[in-house]
């Protein structure tokens, strides 16, 4: 899925990532303009882009027909958990979302829906651009929080194989990157038995999965509030408000607590206290502290009654 990235000022060898989907690139460039601009001015700053050293063929079959389909054997140098990769054979080819890396093979969060010989390739086709370290300590280059929307454009023109391609991704340059502290521990005293219960594609990795897309849930949610998660200066609120999200994302999964019999009626419940307290604390009324310029310093929300003689 495609984020905003969060770019800080000041901080120098930072980088921004594109994952291709149309396959592994062979070359790059990149143009970064104010979104305001068209792709026909002077960019903001330019490059060559770095396309991912992972290229491999599997050392072993790999796929439903062996002991463990959810093993991948490959030498597994340089391949991060962090990443998606493109395993391929002929016609046959699949996303990987790698949750271990070990000697000689990487463990897939889902198992292979295809059989692979040792002629299939896994390879890596997220792209990289370094930032500018003087654009990036330029204050005049961040955007104002009072904006809900990107305030940058990459404009990325990728070859691969016989095709050009051109595609767009979207960043902030912020004072502060603005995220959720919430883990699993979080999420399991508002759901007991959470935690023994996660699917094993999950478990290894104590329910990040779930708590990053209760994230992008939140920041959604707020931007259709015009509201910039990095400008909000209340970690309690907004934590509170990703764990409502990943206890909804979760009963829509079909996973309940003991206490209800009726999933149908937990949906409606985990439904109903995430837009309850997104009213009570954005939608009605907005009195948390937030950045709405670009100095990084809290703006004073004084809440008013609906009513006044």
């Amino acid at each position: 899925m495609r984020t905003t990235a969060s770019i800080v000022y000041g901080v120098t060898s930072q980088t921004l990532e594109y994952l291709v989907r149309a396959g592994r690139p062979t070359s790059a460039t990149f143009e970064v303009f104010n979104d305001f601009d068209s792709d026909d001015v002077t960019a903001e700053f330019s490059g060559t882009a770095t396309v991912e050293s992972v290229t491999q063929t599997l050392t072993s079959a790999s796929g439903p027909s062996q002991s463990n389909p959810n093993k991948i054997y490959v030498t597994s140098t340089g391949i991060s958990t962090s990443r998606k990769y493109l395993i391929s054979e002929g016609s046959r080819q699949e996303w990987i979302s790698p949750v271990e890396v070990g000697t000689g093979y990487v463990i897939a969060r889902h198992p292979l829906k295809n059989d692979y010989t040792t002629a299939a390739t896994f390879v890596g086709t997220t792209i990289t651009a370094s930032v500018s370290n003087t654009w990036a300590a330029d204050a005049s280059n961040i955007n104002s929080q009072a904006d809900q929307n990107p305030g940058y454009r990459v404009r990325w023109e990728i070859v691969v194989g016989s095709a050009t391609l051109v595609e767009y991704s979207y960043f902030d340059l912020v004072r502060s990157a603005v995220t959720n502290g919430v883990d699993i521990d979080d999420i399991d005293a508002r759901a007991p038995g959470l935690l023994d219960s996660l699917p094993p594609q999950y478990a290894v990795e104590q329910g990040r999965p779930l708590v990053d897309a209760a994230w992008r849930m939140v920041q959604a949610r707020l931007a259709a509030l015009k509201i910039d998660t990095d400008a909000l200066r209340d970690a309690q609120i907004t934590d509170e408000l990703t764990i409502l999200a990943a206890l909804n994302i979760l009963a829509v999964g079909g996973w309940r607590p003991g206490g209800y019999d009726s999933l149908a009626l937990y949906i409606e419940v985990t439904q109903g206290n995430f837009n309850r307290f997104l009213e009570q604390h954005f939608a009605a009324a907005s009195p948390h502290r937030m950045d709405t310029g670009t100095s990084g310093s809290a703006e004073p929300r004084i809440a008013l009654p609906a009513w006044s003689k």
